[in-house]
């Protein structure tokens, strides 16, 4: 252990590099470090701001003090399901990845030391949005409720560090086979991204389960409640430690504990197994100029583009979460049925005569959560200097990143167009509707989330989760995106069918001088990256 605690101790430094702003006198370090402390803190801060604005939401849009402790509960399942999938896609490079461990192996450090360090690593970007996420729900119930049992406030801040190991024990120890397996074909990342991608589709699924979708608005808080318990059921122990059940409690941080040793265990006791698997390299690579087909100047970057996201999981999960999470939801929706959706939109807005409207500015909305662009730029990476010295047009190579940006929404829009018109017998026009409002408000996203890129783009990062988790310009794209949804949710709400249409002119005033900017500008914008 007294190994262990200074590599931690620079693990922890990465996160927070105080020491290199405040002592270093190399101005490019001290802006990395500034970026790296940004970076964390940004993260932090998206975590609590969406946090408290669906816990809020809850909390005054019908639970009760009988009801509130799911508001925690809801913040632990999302926290834990995107800190398995996360963890699914990285776990195998971070702790056996060849070019950062070998230099730890040749210093006088044992193995166990060096994987339980590494293993850190990955436990405390999980602990950041675990913290962000339960701490804010709790303060909100601190508000709205004011009385809350004696075992909350200890119970939920224990949780906190307890939080992360479930998750981190299930998907690094998924993550390790399925790097292991994949190591020797010659489009690796490709399959892990697709394996990735089933397996929280898989996960949504079950959490948008058909039977307790939509049913009495007088019991919505126990079709909630059904539903984190089936999706995830430690809650169900975690929510029993909140009303102050210590058995329950002890039970959740067994599990935990028993996880985590488990992953440390299997990383410890197959080191050379997993190293060698992992690190292995495909078996023979070839390549043919038969193959090779004469193609237009964009369409080749756009194929460029699309090469290097589904290459890296981290960020095709990131950015095409919000498509599937839209198709999973208008499977949802058709299963239900139209008659029971139209009683609830009825209940809640008043406007359940307009629901294949609200649904399509929903799925065109949730589609854009998080879109390639915000990160597009930075994930040139040290290959920048490639795209400067080829003959395109700087223009040219922003218009592929926004083309292949609104790819995935826009194939999300037709086929939830088509699924929901035909599912609930909608006139025709429905799926040039939703598609056209897909395709709309994922270009207006794009353009607003590359120029932001653009502006805080960074190169030097060594590992993909830098720029897509914790890069300052995705996660300040990520808080203007859900701003400007919760606007467009409002005035439907309040306009009808005129705030959809007020949406879209908004829309189009805000990211048509954007992008007429970018093009202006494209040549001196690529010049001084």
């Amino acid at each position: 252990m007294k190994q262990v605690l200074p590599l931690i101790r620079i693990q922890l430094m990465e996160f927070f590099p105080f020491s290199a702003v405040k002592n270093t006198d190399d101005a490019a370090a001290k802006k990395r470090a500034r970026r790296r402390l940004t970076s964390t803190l940004v993260i932090f801060l998206a975590c609590v701001y969406m946090s408290g604005t669906y816990s809020m939401g809850m909390l005054k849009g019908g639970l009760d003090s009988s009801t509130y402790l799911l508001v925690p509960a809801l913040m632990l399942m999302a926290g834990s399901v995107l800190g398995a999938v996360t963890t699914l896609t990285k776990a195998g490079t971070v702790l056996f990845s060849a070019s950062s461990l070998d230099p730890l192996l040749s210093l006088p450090l044992s193995r166990r030391t060096v994987v339980l360090s590494r293993v850190f690593s990955l436990y405390f970007e999980e602990f950041l949005i675990q913290a962000g996420m339960l701490l804010t729900a709790g303060v909100c119930c601190q508000i709205v409720i004011g009385s809350l049992p004696t075992a909350f406030w200890p119970v939920l801040i224990l949780t906190v560090f307890l939080a992360p190991l479930i998750p981190l024990g299930v998907g690094g120890l998924i993550g390790l086979f399925v790097n292991m397996l994949t190591a020797r074909m010659k489009n690796k990342s490709l399959f892990t991204t697709v394996f990735s991608m089933l397996f929280l589709l898989a996960v949504m699924f079950l959490s948008f389960n058909a039977g307790t979708l939509f049913t009495d608005m007088a019991d919505i808080a126990g079709s909630l409640q059904t539903r984190i318990f089936s999706l995830y059921p430690p809650t169900r122990l975690f929510v029993e430690g909140l009303a102050g059940n210590l058995g329950s409690f002890l039970l959740y941080a067994a599990i935990s504990l028993i996880l985590l040793a488990l992953l440390c265990l299997a990383a410890v006791k197959g080191f050379a197994f997993f190293y060698g698997a992992i690190n292995a390299t495909a078996s023979s690579k070839t390549f043919r100029m038969g193959r090779q087909k004469r193609s237009g100047l964009l369409l080749t970057l756009c194929k460029k583009e699309l090469r290097q996201k589904y290459n890296t999981p981290i960020w095709a999960m990131n950015t095409d979460m919000g498509t599937l999470m839209a198709v999973i939801l208008t499977v949802a929706l058709i299963v239900a049925g139209k008659a029971p959706v139209v009683e609830v939109l009825e209940e809640v807005f008043g406007r359940g005569q307009q629901a294949g409207l609200l649904f399509g500015l929903i799925i065109a909305s949730a589609q854009c959560l998080s879109l390639s662009a915000s990160a597009a730029v930075s994930m040139e990476g040290k290959g920048l200097w490639l795209i400067k010295s080829l003959p395109i047009q700087a223009d040219t190579w922003l218009r592929s990143k926004l083309l292949v940006s609104m790819l995935p929404p826009a194939l999300g829009g037709l086929v939830c167009g088509v699924a929901l018109t035909v599912g609930w017998q909608l006139p025709f026009w429905n799926v040039f509707v939703i598609m056209g409002l897909s395709l709309l408000v994922a270009w207006a996203f794009s353009v607003v989330e590359l120029a932001i890129g653009l502006h805080f783009a960074r190169f030097d990062w060594e590992n993909p989760a830098e720029v897509v988790k914790q890069g300052g310009g995705v996660m300040l794209s990520m808080l203007v995106t859900l701003v400007f949804l919760g606007g467009g949710v409002a005035l439907f709400i309040f306009l009808g069918p005129l705030g959809a249409a007020v949406l879209c002119v908004l829309l189009l005033l805000v990211a048509l001088p954007v992008r007429l900017l970018l093009r202006k500008n494209a040549e001196k914008n690529l010049t001084n990256l």
